[in-house]
Formats: structure tokens, C-alpha cells, sequence
């Protein structure tokens, strides 16, 4: 393998619009406005061979002891030139001793494993136009409202396991929250923002699978005919589902980690989809 020497540089407001045009060349949606809210929450390393952007990565740490780490792109041209692993070493290096999970295509399944990443699980990704407005199933003893301020931050945390109570307040900024409301409070949320090709929902936090059923149905009924995209966890059962609403699957990922993952308890509420691949 002949390897590449590239100068690597922090990530900033003068990369927006050359990181876009390198994700839009490896065929991924992102718009300069997601680039931008992902870099708000995180650092991010851009790896340049003169003044042209080959590559990037970014991390955001979540507390002391984990973070995600995503957005690992390496122009097509360059890739198995060793960049990629440039990259990683100097991110990881940033993490110091956290346990980091990223979500991997099968393309760089090998260079992750090489820095100790194993996987703990699957990603689906499903988008579309929905064939018809979602029926919105009714839980009995709850009601759907529009999310509130500090509503969320304990409930997402004993689901998720993370304190990603400023990953939530902006994505309550860039889009709308809905919740799942009993009399014992509040059970799950999900989220809907603008993204990509279109709108994003996600995360998507419930007791159960019909209660994640009737948060995303309730914001597939509200998107109408706009293009929409969720990814969503295997183990939470809702990809046939999905599909028979106009939204089949288009990628599966591998969830890794390096470390250790976080800890849930067993009868704490589920994560049914992400923010994105990158935050988790």
C-alpha cells in the first residue's frame, strides 16, 4: 500500500462547503446546514493534501467516560492510502481513555477493527416517501404532545445511557419534539428535523414497539408526501413495518464500540432510532 502524506487541521467554518462537496462524493446527503449543526456539537479533524480537503472525521464526547465518533470520509481516489488510519489514530488520541462507539459501513469494518472497535449490533437505514398518511396507533393511557423544554434529559438518559442533554436541546433548536405523556409521566419521545433530502426522524426513545410506532407514525402522518429518513436500531423489530409504509430499507451499518458500551438497565425505556449515524 502506498501511503499518502496529508497535513491534518481542525475542523472549521471555512471547511463547511469543501467537507459537503467531498460527502456529496462518496454518494452521502448531507447538506452544508448538516455539517455545520454536527461540527456545533463536536470537533471534527479535516485531513488536506495541499489546500485540497481528502478527508475527515469527527467525535463528540458524551461525559467523562464515552463519545461517538463519525463523519469518516476519505476521498475515493485516496482511499487505502492510509489516511483513514491518520485519522482515527489522531481522533482517538483526542478521546484519550473514553469508550467510543461509531456506526460502520463494511467498507471500513477492517480499519476499525484494527483500533480495537468490536460490533454490538445493527443500524438500518429506511427512507422514502410514505405511500399514504400513517395511521396513528392510540396507547391506551397516553396521549401524544408537543414537546416541552427539559422535558427529556432523564428519560434519555436511562435509554440511552449517555448525558446528551445538549445533543437534545439542539436538536429541540433545529426541529420539533413530540412526546408520549401517561399518568406516570413521560414514557417516549421522538424528534423530527430537517436533513439530507428531506426530514430526519429520530431519536426515537419508548417503552415498546408499539409506542416508537406511534411517535414515528404520528410524524409520518404530519410529513405527508416529503421525503423521509429514520435510522433505526435492528433489535427494535421495525423495519417491516417501516417498509410497508413507504419506507424500505437502503443500508444496514454495524453499531461497534471500543471499550465499554453503556450501561441501561433491563426495564429502562428503548432507543428505536438515532440523531443520525454519526451522534447515535
Amino acid at each position: 500500500m502506498t501511503l499518502t502524506a496529508v497535513a491534518l487541521q481542525p475542523m472549521g467554518p471555512a471547511h463547511l462547503t469543501p467537507v459537503q462537496r467531498l460527502s456529496a462524493a462518496v454518494g452521502w446527503p448531507h447538506r452544508v446546514e448538516d455539517w455545520a449543526f454536527a461540527l456545533r456539537l463536536g470537533q471534527g479533524l479535516v485531513a488536506l493534501e495541499g489546500d485540497s480537503v481528502v478527508g475527515t472525521i469527527a467525535w463528540w464526547p458524551f461525559g467523562a467516560h464515552h463519545a461517538t465518533l463519525g463523519l469518516i470520509i476519505v476521498a475515493p481516489q485516496l482511499q487505502g492510502r492510509g489516511i483513514g488510519g491518520q485519522l482515527m489514530d489522531a481522533a482517538l488520541m483526542q478521546l484519550g481513555a473514553r469508550s467510543v462507539m461509531l456506526n460502520a459501513t463494511a467498507e471500513g469494518l477492517r480499519l476499525y477493527a484494527k483500533f480495537g472497535f468490536q460490533p454490538i449490533g445493527k443500524i438500518r437505514q429506511h427512507q422514502g416517501t410514505p405511500r399514504a398518511a400513517a395511521s396513528v396507533t392510540r396507547i391506551e393511557g397516553g396521549r401524544l404532545r408537543p414537546l416541552q423544554r427539559d422535558d427529556l434529559a432523564a428519560l434519555d438518559e436511562r435509554a440511552s445511557g449517555l448525558p446528551r442533554a445538549a445533543l437534545l436541546g439542539a436538536i429541540a433548536e433545529a426541529g420539533t419534539g413530540l412526546v408520549l405523556e401517561t399518568a406516570d409521566g413521560i414514557a417516549g419521545y421522538a424528534f423530527c428535523r430537517r436533513f439530507g433530502r428531506g426530514q430526519v426522524i429520530g431519536p426515537v426513545v419508548a417503552p415498546d414497539q408499539q409506542s416508537a410506532q406511534s411517535l414515528i407514525a404520528a410524524w409520518l402522518a404530519r410529513n405527508g408526501s416529503m421525503f423521509q429518513r429514520i435510522d433505526t436500531t435492528a433489535q427494535g423489530g421495525l423495519s417491516d413495518w417501516l417498509a410497508d409504509r413507504g419506507l424500505p430499507q437502503c443500508d444496514e451499518v454495524i453499531a461497534m464500540v471500543r471499550g465499554t458500551a453503556p450501561h441501561t438497565s433491563q426495564d429502562a425505556p428503548k432507543v428505536f432510532a438515532l440523531a443520525s449515524q454519526a451522534l447515535g
